[in-house]
């Protein structure tokens, strides 16, 4: 069997966030995690950060008109933009069933889910039950809150109890970058702390592509915050790195017929 080809779509036009992203995806190379065939793609062109919905369109018809003369290339495909971006059913529509497509918002409510503890399990040392999300400008609050909403089919987001909720940088994508340093730690720690302070989080997701390799910030806002041996029960999930793991799995899992 030949080996499973994805294409990690980062659909803004930034290429120093791919360069971001082929970083990550060598990490995983360089520890032998990964065994797909991983290329990724930058938008040629549309917007260099996806700030908001209208963004987010501009940014799938670009894409998707760039890409769908050839969608068989891949065996999968990851769109690597935090967001309920439009290319995720814009290309599943497209594609075969063998074909599989997730982008990274849902790939880490996913696996957070898959993380948290079952209601029944009683006695636990450890009572952190809830998932919640650090992303960048104060937009995606709201967006990604309604976003868990719908991909969890709530009728409203306090029928979760197991979402904690979204805080926010005020950052764009970019900024976490190309701002000073010591702004983006202050403003990822501060939104770390926000979040956890009830001490009932046991997985935060990292809302932004752009975020790859911040995790050592949140990690410190958690030591801060929680003190070390409670930081140690808090999991800090990038959703580039939870898309690539789900897909890998569903290629094994769910290969198609005939392959």
């Amino acid at each position: 069997m030949s080996q499973k080809k994805l294409l990690v779509i980062n659909p803004n036009s930034s290429k120093s966030m791919t360069e971001s992203l082929d970083v990550l995806i060598q990490d995983l190379n360089t520890y032998g995690i990964n065994s797909l065939l991983i290329d990724t793609y930058t938008a040629p062109s549309g917007p260099a950060s996806i700030n908001n919905e209208d963004d987010a369109l501009e940014s799938a018809k670009i894409v998707f008109a760039d890409l769908s003369p050839n969608l068989t290339k891949y065996d999968a495909y990851l769109v690597a933009c935090y967001s309920v971006h439009p290319l995720v059913g814009m290309l599943r529509e497209k594609t075969p069933p063998r074909i599989h497509v997730t982008g990274i918002f849902e790939a880490s409510i996913s696996t957070s889910l898959a993380i948290l503890p079952m209601g029944y399990e009683i006695g636990s040392k450890d009572k952190r039950s809830k998932f919640g999300i650090v992303s960048t400008g104060t937009y995606w609050e709201r967006a990604l809150s309604d976003g868990v909403v719908n991909f969890l089919a709530l009728k409203e987001l306090h029928g979760s109890g197991r979402f904690k909720g979204v805080e926010t940088t005020g950052l764009n994508a970019g900024e976490l970058h190309s701002a000073p340093p010591e702004v983006v730690r202050k403003k990822m720690m501060d939104a770390t702390k926000r979040l956890v302070r009830d001490r009932d989080v046991k997985v935060i997701c990292l809302g932004c592509a752009g975020m790859a390799g911040l995790d050592s910030l949140v990690e410190e806002a958690l030591v801060e915050e929680l003190g070390a041996e409670e930081a140690g029960y808090v999991l800090i999930l990038d959703g580039v790195k939870a898309g690539i793991g789900l897909l890998e799995s569903l290629l094994r899992a769910l290969p198609g017929k005939g392959i």
